[in-house]
Parts: structure tokens; sequence; C-alpha cells
């Protein structure tokens, strides 16, 4: 009976002990972001036309896709490589009436790719490319050809965020934070790529053209790290 109750009384002590450092550990998650401005912008040309029959069709939109490389190749100096086939498509296209399929013609599309470096002639480019009919251009996706400098501080930034964060909740606990116990990149850099932010300016006259003005708008590097610390008492 002696030694029950005196091994009881052990564990209520031992239960009244602080913590060692071996056994306390907080894990936080810091991030940041870093404005980056662009020098790069990728958008999509396609050309749609619906002709009676299928090389028709394909003949009308090959004839506006070569129509628009050439203006970017002779007007804006876009290297050939820079633009790329990226879509091909011909199909029956129909009509709904009187609850009948009617067959209106033969529909063909086709896309290409460009990615531009003088991202100050955009507003140019669109303007242009939009007087072929039967053309369209998707939202522009800006970016940064080296972004290693950007992502590098903001993955040191997003360290000191954990940290900050750790000393925090640890000052609040009543108690500190001591070595680094792992450090894990919890997302690879990811860039934010804005829409196209196209507007149109007003012609001076009824018989002047209208021009497209494109407003350029910075992109976002970011970075997550998830960080553990031992945790020590004062």
């Amino acid at each position: 009976m002696m030694r029950k109750s005196l091994l009881i009384v052990s564990i209520a002590m031992l239960a009244l002990l602080p913590l060692s450092a071996e056994s306390g550990k907080i894990s936080v998650t810091g991030s940041a972001e870093v404005s980056v401005r662009p020098d790069t912008a990728t958008f999509t040309v396609t050309a749609t036309a619906i002709r009676d029959t299928t090389d028709e069709a394909r003949t009308a939109v090959s004839s506006m896709i070569n129509e628009a490389a050439e203006i970017l190749e002779t007007s804006f100096g876009v290297p050939a490589d820079s633009i790329s086939t990226s879509y091909i498509s011909a199909y029956p296209e129909y009509r709904w009436e009187d609850g009948e399929q009617i067959l209106i013609g033969q529909k063909a599309n086709e896309s290409i790719s460009v990615t531009i470096h003088d991202i100050e002639a955009l507003g140019d480019i669109y303007t242009k490319l939009m007087g072929i009919n039967g053309i369209g251009i998707s939202d522009v996706s800006l970016d940064k050809e080296d972004k290693s400098a950007e992502l590098e501080k903001a993955r040191v930034d997003a360290v000191h965020d954990a940290r900050t964060k750790a000393e925090t909740y640890a000052g609040a606990a009543g108690v500190r934070i001591g070595d680094v116990i792992s450090i894990s990149d919890s997302s690879s850099s990811s860039v934010y790529y804005p829409r196209a932010n196209i507007m149109y300016a007003m012609a001076a006259d009824e018989s002047a053209s209208v021009s497209t003005e494109y407003r350029i708008s910075d992109i976002t590097v970011s970075s997550s790290v998830s960080i553990v610390y031992e945790l020590l008492n004062d």
C-alpha cells in the first residue's frame, strides 16, 4: 500500500514539472508577395469562319491567321518563333428551328499563341489585329522572363514572416522560440496574371479611328514557407 501511494505522489510531482526544450515545438507558415514589373505578354489570336464547305472554312481562317501573323511580324517586329499554332478545328454548324436541327455550314477555328516583349505596343497591336473581321483576341497574360531576384526576396520575406509569427505566439504563451527544427517550402513560387486591362479611347471626331489603350499593371511573385521551431521555457 505504501509503495502504491509513493508511486501516485511521484507521478503527480512529474506532472507539475515544466516542459523540457525537447518536448515543445511550434509550427508556423510564413508568406510574402513581391511586385514585379512585367516585360513579357502572351495572348491568343483566334479566327473563326462558317462556309459552305470545310475546305472553304479552313481557307478563310488560315487567311485571317496569316494576315494576323504578317501584321505581328512586319509591323511590330514579333519573331516568327514567338508565334505558334495552338488550336485547329473544323466541324458542322447547326441551328435549331421548329424543333429540327438544320445544317448552317461548316465551321472552322484556328488559334495562334503570341508572345511579345514590347508590351508598350499592346494597345496598337490590339487595334491593328481587330481590324481583321472574324478575329478574336484572348485576355493578355503578363510575366517577367527573369524573376529570380524577386523570388529570392519573396522567400526571405516569407521566412521573416514565419519567425515573427512564431515569436508572437511563443510570447503570448509565456515561452520563447529556440533553434529551427525544420524548414519546408510549402508552395512553389506563383505568379498572379492579371486580366487584360483594355479600354477604348474616344475618337477626336467621327472620322477618326478609335485606338486602344492598354494599361500595364504589376504582377506578383509569391512564396510560402513552413518552419518548425523548438520552444524554450524562460
